[in-house]
């Protein structure tokens, strides 16, 4: 009973492995890039981009007077370019998370291994 314990060891330690790495890289890849996009269409939503972009030459809060002509142009390319800062810096930083994620099992792995070869 042992000795077959210890035969299908190694087996085991594969087969979890593998079902670690699959979990890790795969589906929290999946979990993290929908729930990231969620996010930035959020913040999209929030800061109303495309929609001021679409807009781009249509008066502000519908005042049609010539101040409100001029004004409202000016305001949505500012809350365009605002907008669009954000959402690059949003971008940037989900990605570095990722990045960060990706990195965690082989450097923890190496570590590992690392401890190892310095006790022994």
């Amino acid at each position: 009973m042992i000795a077959e314990y210890v035969a299908n060891l190694p087996v085991k330690m594969i087969k979890g492995t593998v079902r670690f790495f699959y979990f890790w890289y795969v589906q929290s890849s999946k979990d993290f890039w929908n729930k990231e996009i969620a996010f930035l269409k959020q913040i999209e939503k929030d800061l109303g981009v495309i929609i001021n972009l679409k807009l781009i030459f249509q008066p502000i809060f519908g005042d049609y007077s010539y101040m409100g002509r001029v004004i409202g142009p000016v305001l949505r390319l500012g809350r365009v370019f605002i907008g669009f800062i954000i959402m690059m810096a949003s971008i940037f930083i989900v990605t570095v998370i990722y990045l960060i994620w990706i990195i965690l099992p082989p450097l923890a792995f190496l570590m590992v291994f690392l401890n190892l070869v310095y006790v022994f």
